[in-house]
């Protein structure tokens, strides 16, 4: 929500139980800035990103581009002061840091009667309130809560559910910052057969920060199931942003590892494409928790056939039965998920 130039935005989160009190610890983040004048959004801008697209100044902006690059040449507003409260109760009060963004983790006590939420297939979630307190406006922004098991579903969105490009420079940014975004045909679909109640879905994606309302609404207009984003903070400085926007190795590997910790008891079902490191990223995590990774599904963007020693590599010592290299979605549906659900039953039914 925004007053005049000023905004506030909460993004979605997740919340886990603790056992011996109950209580859920909610993670809150959030960003804080003042919205660029025209004049201010047409120097900087300009300045950097049509540069780098080769769109002539002296041209008016193209479709999306606004929208876009917006969220670059802001203010973020550091040392304010941002009070959380769930129900309007346990308000908890924390400072925004250097870059606008906010973080803290709220305790929720959920009773029956608390006010809560389910997502279209069943999952619960519950609502928080961020306030901030320089100029008194409000965001309301979604906490999904994780129950102790379940299934996970962690995909990756560039390139696995975005059409994106990211092996080629000039086609990524411009189907970043110019270009509607598509959607992968099938994923949607895929991913709605695959909700559940007990199932939740993070989405994670090299994508700074700045676009998330571009890539909330991609996931709301192609119907994704509702879950948690996780995007990465990313300052424009000058123009060598470009060259190093989107590489999120380490943003990725780290997401993934700190939900298999926080949830133990859990499965991870796993998406990316191998159009970069996550075949080598996934092996990895399935070497290190294979109890906890049920499968791995990557679309081959690549060049590599799915036999081929790369891929052999990347999963070495990792079962064939748990990852798969595909092309058409169809063979995800009717062959490699139905077997990986029926592990993933038989392991409930035996826990």
């Amino acid at each position: 929500m925004s007053a005049g130039g000023e905004n506030l935005v909460l993004f979605p989160t997740i919340a886990h139980q603790h056992k011996a009190s109950g209580t859920w610890s909610a993670d809150v983040h959030g960003w804080c800035f003042d919205g660029a004048d025209d004049f201010h959004f047409q120097r900087t801008a300009a300045s950097f990103l049509r540069r780098a697209l080769k769109i002539d100044r002296n041209q008016p902006d193209p479709p999306f581009f606004r929208e876009r690059a917006g969220g670059f040449v802001v203010e973020n507003r550091k040392k304010v002061v941002i009070e959380v409260a769930y129900d309007r109760t346990n308000l908890l009060a924390v400072k925004t840091k250097r870059n606008g963004h906010f973080q803290t983790k709220i305790n929720l006590t959920i009773s029956e009667d608390s006010p809560t939420a389910t997502t279209t297939f069943g999952a619960k979630k519950v609502s928080l309130t961020a306030i901030r307190k320089d100029c008194q406006i409000d965001q309301v922004g979604g906490c999904y809560l994780i129950p102790d098991q379940g299934l996970s579903i962690i995909s990756d969105i560039d390139d696995t559910i975005k059409f994106s490009n990211v092996g080629n420079r000039e086609e990524l940014l411009a189907n970043t910052f110019l270009r509607p975004f598509r959607p992968i045909e099938g994923m949607s679909e895929l991913f709605n057969h695959l909700a559940a109640p007990e199932r939740s879905f993070h989405y994670i994606s090299a994508t700074p920060w700045q676009m998330v309302r571009s890539v909330s609404q991609f996931l709301s207009e192609h119907s994704f199931p509702e879950g948690s984003v996780h995007l990465r903070k990313f300052a424009l400085k000058d123009v060598t942003f470009l060259k190093k926007i989107f590489p999120a190795y380490k943003k990725k590997r780290k997401v993934v590892e700190d939900m298999m910790f926080r949830f133990p008891n859990r499965r991870f079902l796993l998406f990316g494409d191998t159009g970069e490191k996550d075949p080598e990223i996934y092996g990895d995590i399935a070497r290190r928790f294979p109890d906890q990774t049920l499968g791995i599904c990557l679309r081959n963007v690549s060049p590599d056939l799915p036999g081929s020693i790369r891929f052999r590599k990347a999963f070495t010592n990792v079962s064939p039965r748990k990852w798969i290299i595909f092309e058409d979605v169809l063979r995800l549906e009717s062959q490699f998920l139905p077997e990986m659900l029926g592990t993933y039953q038989n392991q409930i039914d035996n826990y």
